[in-house]
């Protein structure tokens, strides 16, 4: 039997045209660009990569948020480990897909009800005396959305994804407030009589250096332990904060801690998070004024 063949006409265009065809002008046809597809991983605080921490910083970068020093991983993060208050926190990140590399397009720190009274209500997660928005991607907000409660259904079935105010600017949180104490009872006004008052000179230093910043940290801890009500130092999950989240910043100088001195001895200070005009006053204490020096007049 013989076998049969086909033959597929191919090689077209290396062919020369022919005399009476008359000439083409060459046209140049665009890429069509593949339609966006979504991925949403679910991660937790400690389980977000190297990689991924940058692709959220370049998000930060690309979004315009507000406060990027209280959006930003190394802050964020960290509360999430120290300052959950048992609550089930999950990071979801948003990456848009087939059209090159995937980019990241969406940020959201959600808490988890719990399984059996929580209704099912996913809503966002924020660190105490914060107001962020979660970070997105102005031009994929609503399907960021739509992309995370999807994947959030395969998670939970019923579940329903609360994103109140998601259109709206990162609102800057207010900084902390100053912890304040009672001044030194001072010698009453009637009773300097012949005599100078003199306040003790301040020297104020502020410290950027990564290998300085640890030990002032400590300082800082030391003066609010000793003059505040209810001290940064008494609850150890702030105070992990406070020094996990200096240490991280300090890595990258993004932090600066101010100590303010009277003889020597620390009577403010002060806990910078960034530089410039986005810079963020995290924590600051007040000690008690030094007594103005007293002498006698000739």
């Amino acid at each position: 039997m013989r076998q049969r063949f086909t033959v597929i006409e191919g090689g077209a265009a290396a062919r020369a045209p022919a005399a009476d065809a008359a000439p083409t002008a060459d046209v140049q046809v665009s890429p069509i660009a593949a339609p966006l597809a979504w991925r949403v991983d679910l991660r937790r605080a400690a389980a977000v990569s190297e990689g991924e921490i940058a692709a959220w910083r370049a998000l930060l970068v690309r979004a315009r948020v507000a406060d990027p020093v209280l959006a930003d991983p190394d802050y964020l993060l960290s509360a999430a480990q120290h300052q959950s208050g048992g609550r089930d926190l999950l990071f979801a990140l948003a990456w848009t897909t087939g059209n090159g590399p995937d980019q990241l397009a969406a940020v959201l720190p959600l808490a988890l009800p719990h399984t059996l009274w929580g209704q099912e209500r996913i809503g966002l997660w924020q660190p105490h005396g914060t107001a962020l928005a979660p970070t997105i991607a102005p031009d994929r907000v609503e399907a960021a959305r739509m992309a995370v409660s999807e994947r959030l259904r395969l998670l939970r079935p019923r579940a329903v994804l609360l994103l109140d105010g998601v259109a709206g600017p990162a609102a800057r949180a207010p900084a902390a407030q100053l912890r304040a104490v009672p001044r030194r009872a001072g010698i009453p006004t009637q009773s300097l009589v012949g005599v100078r008052p003199g306040r003790a000179p301040s020297q104020v230093e502020r410290i950027g250096e990564p290998d300085r910043v640890r030990d002032a940290v400590e300082e800082f801890l030391l003066l609010d332990a000793e003059v505040s009500l209810a001290p940064i130092i008494g609850d150890p999950s702030e105070a992990a904060l406070v020094r996990v989240v200096t240490r991280l910043f300090a890595q990258r100088r993004q932090v600066t801690v101010t100590l303010t001195r009277q003889e020597g001895a620390v009577v403010a200070a002060a806990i910078t998070l960034g530089h410039g005009a986005q810079a963020v006053a995290w924590r600051q204490v007040a000690g008690a004024v030094v007594p103005e020096r007293i002498g006698r007049s000739a």
